[in-house]
């Protein structure tokens, strides 16, 4: 495992949540915004459960639906803003930038998940971490988290300094 990047096989849903939820507070602790996170993966991989999750470990209570349909979801996490993007069904990329991208992107402590982040190359590009994720053949999860920037190199360490465990 390289400097840049985390993997984990994770056999259960429970340790993908679990995961997630720690990762997100390790993150937080370490003031690591704003921040970019691409996800990628087939459907049913388990991308808004990662979401969904991390949110959790932030605190969020709230229901937390899929923005597969509505494009967007935006959560309050404390002070930090989170903003949960599906381009799935994004048709170009203006209607991203319609969406107000140029605004999250300038805001410092906001997190912007996006799933489907191939759906924008340029977005994809700037990504401070991509999150894959696959699914085993035992059924599990198997997780990829790989730094695209210098700020994601440096988050990733933080999660690792805060001793996030994958078993």
């Amino acid at each position: 495992m390289g400097e840049s990047e985390l993997t984990a096989e994770l056999d259960s849903e429970a340790k993908l949540t679990a995961l997630a939820a720690s990762f997100a507070r390790a993150l937080n602790a370490a003031r690591a915004w704003p921040l970019l996170i691409g996800l990628r993966g087939d459907l049913g991989s388990g991308k808004t459960t990662w979401v969904r999750a991390m949110l959790r470990g932030l605190g969020y209570e709230g229901r937390v639906p899929s923005p597969t349909y509505t494009l967007l979801e935006q959560y309050a996490c404390g002070g930090l803003s989170v903003v949960h993007l599906d381009l799935y069904r994004l048709r170009g990329g203006d209607e991203l930038e319609n969406l107000g991208l140029r605004d999250w992107l300038a805001d410092p402590k906001r997190w912007i998940a996006v799933e489907w982040p191939e759906r924008a190359p340029a977005l994809a590009a700037r990504c401070d971490l991509t999150i894959t994720l696959a699914i085993s053949s035992s059924g599990g999860r198997l997780l990829t988290v790989a730094s695209g920037t210098s700020f994601g190199a440096e988050a990733l360490r933080s999660v690792r300094s805060a001793g996030v465990q994958h078993s």
